[in-house]
């Protein structure tokens, strides 16, 4: 995050950036566990959002938020509440959530615990740290679209970002889908540097996995399977012109 010299101008790593990305514009936003509100304070200052909410459950980055919320002459527009997930905040008129930086494990139990997000005008923006596979299974188990999704690179990692929109239509998807994104997958030749840097994860996830296993143990074959079609996906990628 960069201050511009009016206080105004603000900047976001490529993580950050690729959330903001996926937010529509003229949206409320919901940006639960905010830290210091960086995502709110650029959607806002650009005329993205409107308004916005940043929540966080530690008050000590909350408080953090605030001061750079008033800093930045937007009180008017960001508040900042200090709760858990989402609770307490389906009556802020939110359509846009963003959950960023958390495991996907958590961030799969704060949606279950709002009901509220399952609205075909609610969008959900999220960002796992990791098990991606468990948080993509949990939304099209429930109903959700998972309509667009984003890489990036930032400090020598990759992350995927998505936007998922409930129409109350379960799915289901193959392990290596749910690992890595249907979307990145089919456009894999347009994304084929953040692509590889992806595959190049779970293949050493993978790899580890496997390594650590007996041939025999009941989750073998099913990790052998996954780690192969990874090995298999990156020499096609690293082909492509």
């Amino acid at each position: 995050m960069r201050f511009g010299d009016s206080m105004t101008q603000f900047s976001l790593g490529p993580r950050l950036a690729a959330c903001a990305s996926l937010v529509r514009p003229g949206a409320v936003l919901l940006d639960v566990g905010t830290d210091h509100a960086y995502l709110p304070l650029y959607l806002v200052s650009q005329g993205i959002c409107p308004r916005a909410v940043a929540s966080d459950v530690r008050k000590g980055p909350l408080a953090m938020a605030s001061r750079h919320i008033e800093a930045a002459g937007l009180s008017d527009k960001i508040e900042t509440v200090c709760t858990d997930g989402l609770a307490g905040l389906s009556d802020r008129g939110g359509t846009d959530v963003v959950i960023a930086g958390m495991g996907g494990l958590l961030i799969r139990d704060i949606l279950a615990a709002a009901p509220f997000v399952k609205n075909p005008d609610v969008a959900l923006i999220l960002q796992p740290m990791k098990n991606e596979d468990a948080l993509r299974a949990y939304l099209l188990a429930e109903g959700f679209a998972v309509t667009d999704e984003r890489l990036a690179a930032e400090d020598g990692k990759i992350y995927s970002v998505l936007r998922a929109v409930w129409d109350g239509k379960t799915r289901k998807a193959d392990a290596l889908s749910l690992l890595l994104g249907a979307e990145n997958i089919e456009k894999r030749a347009e994304r084929r540097e953040l692509f590889l840097l992806l595959l190049r994860k779970f293949e050493t996830t993978y790899r580890k996995k496997t390594n650590g296993m007996r041939p025999d143990h009941e989750e073998y074959a099913e990790a052998k399977a996954i780690y192969d079609a990874l090995t298999a996906l990156i020499r096609e990628t690293e082909e492509r012109i």
